[in-house]
């Protein structure tokens, strides 16, 4: 038994190693001239002889489709010179026997003059290119005009002229009268539509045999032109129809329905095959074409009678095969051109351009197709800090790398997706899933990014979670799958949704929203409150700090610590600042009689001072409402996203320019340091009321103010201090040079209206 299995392992390697060899051998020398070049002809020109339909008018032999000169075409297309010799053997060979020597050297010459002009004028205008499959929108009227056009009208005119001089030898069919007749008009007509439709079928078969893999492609394009809601009903309904009409048209003439059964049916045949255009694309619809062609032309005795008409009836027939044809064909390739280009513009929409990963889109099409999947969602939260220091394109490269990394973990049907922000999604099959997700955790903690010879790692969050189809509310479970995510900073485990308080994480998602919703509601109906909190020096001079707050869905006033990080978060803190600053100096502008001079000092986020346009936007505002630079105070909290940041660096240096007056906000705290404050150029230095509160009590909070001071007077800066709220503070402050204080003690935050006229 192992000896007979032996035997047979060894018979078919025999025949593979054959199989192979035979393959190389035919691949290297299949495109040589005395190969498949020499041999095709031979082979196909019987087949296009057969299928091509003549008839007789007034004794005289007529094309009624005329096929012989699309393969000549067509093998001259794909194999240039090297079709020549199989060509005029061919010809010769079929010519010879028949009407002799010189007939048949005029028959190869008569197919050489017209093919080879048309094809060198063709691929004049198209190069390499124009060896490309049918179907192409950018050939197909080079195709028409060279091809067809050009292609058909040599062959006639070269034929009439050789019989004139009565070099196709005596034949009682073909001997010489006026072209200008019913029959010419028949014949020419026979051959544009032989080469409109038989080009690209030559094309096919020829390719095939040469490519046996390319009849697979175009299979293959079948399928992708077809329409994605076209069902088997309509598909039976279309071919029905198209059987029907043919079969009435070619059913024996004594038929008792005598318009169905004549050439008034074929006129039927257009709706029906626009129909199938619209339907099918192009690559299907030019083989149907063909077969009812072939089928029509070899049976039109059936369809017109021998009467006194014949031949305006032969005529009407040719001429609606040929506009039929360019109809059909025009159509069929801007359908299948739009289809193609949809589906591209599908395609692009589910990747993302930067990263060329797919994004949400894509994942909610393809949880659609899975009955169950898991999504595991990687949280790289570092990847904003670091963005700051090393440029987009290092988050770029990071996430692509992750990505490329972790693909290994995956099977080959789950894919990494792009969410918003800094986070990378995974949709994985349920089986293993939680083995499968702690090793996916592992390997993205392991990944280092090598930057400049330094190896990044940023801490990875990781959370996920089972989902069935259908998938609602996609976006909201991603929310909370971020959330999960930031805890799963702090375990460094990830975690599972189902074994977490869902309604918690829920209830944060929702509280986001809807905080997200009063903003987006707050800037379109101006549901913001101005409020103003009176920064007063030694001697009572004064100017305010504008304050902001939101008008919550029942009208109470939402603090700005609420709802400001989550501004920040979705990208709506500049629209907000801008909103700040419009509001405040329509109001300077309405009060300038009653509170003259007077100044304002006005919060911008990072987010503004990172746009390029905010110092521009700001000078159009101080133009339009006829305010001084100089009444306005531009407070900046220094923060990381300002630190190194040349943009912000221009912006602040543009407004300064200008007559702004610049303040470093909250300094000594988070990112404002002494050695940023030593490069950059403010006026104003606003010391944080965490060193103010205590500073009678804390004599390091005291020294601390103190060497600030001492700065800032090296500087030349004004100084400014938050949170006073006693006398005792306002007079040690000014004891050590404080120029300004501010908090409770100097004055509460009011509405900006109901500050009191100083005229």
């Amino acid at each position: 038994m192992d000896a007979c299995k032996s035997f047979q392992t060894v018979e078919f390697v025999k025949k593979q190693t054959l199989m192979m060899k035979f393959t190389a051998l035919y691949n290297k020398y299949k495109d040589k001239w005395w190969a498949l070049p020499l041999v095709l002809p031979f082979i196909l020109y019987p087949i296009t002889q057969y299928m091509s339909a003549y008839g007789n008018v007034d004794g005289f032999e007529v094309s009624f489709f005329y096929l012989n000169m699309a393969l000549m075409t067509a093998l001259t297309m794909i194999y240039g010179f090297k079709a020549l010799p199989g060509i005029i053997l061919c010809v010769f060979y079929r010519v010879a026997p028949d009407r002799g020597f010189e007939p048949a050297i005029m028959s190869v010459l008569h197919y050489f003059t017209s093919i080879g002009i048309s094809c060198a004028g063709y691929y004049y205008f198209t190069g390499k290119r124009g060896r490309a499959s049918f179907g192409r929108y950018n050939l197909t009227w080079q195709r028409i005009f060279w091809l067809i056009f050009i292609n058909a009208t040599l062959f006639l005119n070269y034929f009439q002229a050789v019989l004139y001089l009565g070099m196709f030898g005596v034949h009682q069919t073909m001997m010489y009268i006026s072209p200008f007749t019913t029959r010419t008009l028949i014949s020419y007509q026979g051959m544009l539509v032989g080469n409109m439709i038989g080009l690209p079928m030559c094309y096919l078969v020829i390719r095939s045999f040469r490519t046996p893999s390319y009849m697979k492609k175009y299979i293959e394009k079948i399928r992708n032109q077809v329409a994605e809601d076209l069902r088997a009903l309509e598909l039976i309904c279309l071919f029905g129809a198209l059987i029907l009409l043919t079969a009435l048209m070619i059913s024996p003439i004594n038929h008792k329905l005598t318009l169905i059964n004549s050439v008034y049916t074929l006129t039927l045949l257009l709706p029906v095959m626009i129909w199938g255009t619209l339907r099918l694309g192009h690559a299907a619809i030019s083989l149907i074409w063909w077969m009812l062609l072939v089928v029509l032309c070899n049976n039109y005795q059936n369809y017109i009678p021998q009467t006194a008409d014949y031949k305006l009836h032969l005529a009407v027939a040719t001429s609606c095969f040929a506009a039929f044809s360019i109809t059909i064909i025009l159509m069929a390739i801007n359908i299948s051109r739009q289809r193609a280009l949809n589906i591209k513009s599908k395609r692009l929409m589910s990747i993302d351009p930067v990263l060329h990963l797919p994004n949400l889109l894509a994942l909610d099409a393809d949880l659609n197709k899975n009955t169950v999947s898991v999504l595991c969602q990687l949280y790289i939260p570092d990847l904003e800090l670091l963005g700051r220091h090393y440029g987009l394109l290092m988050q770029v490269q990071y996430k692509q790398q992750l990505a490329h990394y972790l693909k290994p973990v995956l099977e080959n049907d789950e894919l990494i997706y792009i969410s918003s922000g800094h986070d990378l999604i995974v949709r994985m099959s349920p089986l293993n899933a939680e083995k499968r997700i702690s090793e996916l955790h592992n390997k993205a903690q392991k990944f280092r990014y090598t930057r400049d010879g330094v190896k990044l790692y940023p801490q990875v969050g990781c959370s996920y979670c089972i989902i069935n189809y259908p998938v609602g509310h996609l976006y909201l479970l991603i929310g909370e799958l971020r959330a999960l995510a930031e805890i799963s900073l702090t375990t460094n485990l990830p975690v599972d949704m189902r074994k977490q308080s869902s309604r918690q994480v829920q209830n944060q998602v929702k509280t986001k929203v809807d905080m997200m919703n009063q903003l987006q509601r707050a800037l379109e109906l101006d549901r913001f409150v101005l409020m103003a909190q009176p920064i007063e020096s030694k001697n009572g001079h004064r100017y305010h700090e504008v304050l902001l707050r939101m008008l919550g869905n029942n009208d109470e006033l939402i603090f700005p610590d609420t709802f400001l990080p989550l501004a920040n978060e979705f990208g709506m803190s500049s629209s907000i600042d801008l909103w700040v600053l419009n509001n405040t100096m329509i109001y300077m502008d309405e009060t300038r009689h009653s509170r003259p001079n007077q100044c304002f000092a006005i919060n911008l986020t990072p987010a503004s001072i990172c746009r390029t346009d905010m110092a521009h936007l700001i000078e159009n505002m101080l133009i339009k409402y006829g305010i001084a630079p100089e009444q306005i105070v531009l407070e900046v909290t220094e923060t990381d996203e300002l630190t190194n940041n040349l943009q912000a660096d221009k912006t602040l240096d543009a407004l300064q320019r200008l007559g702004c007056k610049i303040a470093i906000d909250d300094f000594g705290t988070g990112y404002a340091s002494y050695a940023r404050l030593k490069n950059m150029q403010a006026d104003i230095l606003k010391i944080d009321g965490s060193f103010i509160h205590n500073i009678i009590s804390s004599e390091m909070d005291y020294k601390i103010v103190e060497s600030i001071c001492e700065l800032a007077r090296m500087k030349n800066m004004t100084l400014v201090a938050e949170f006073v709220e006693t006398e005792a503070i306002q007079n040690a402050l000014f004891r050590m040079g404080i120029d300004y204080v501010q908090g409770y003690f100097i004055g509460k935050p009011a509405p900006i209206e109901t500050l009191p006229a100083t005229v």
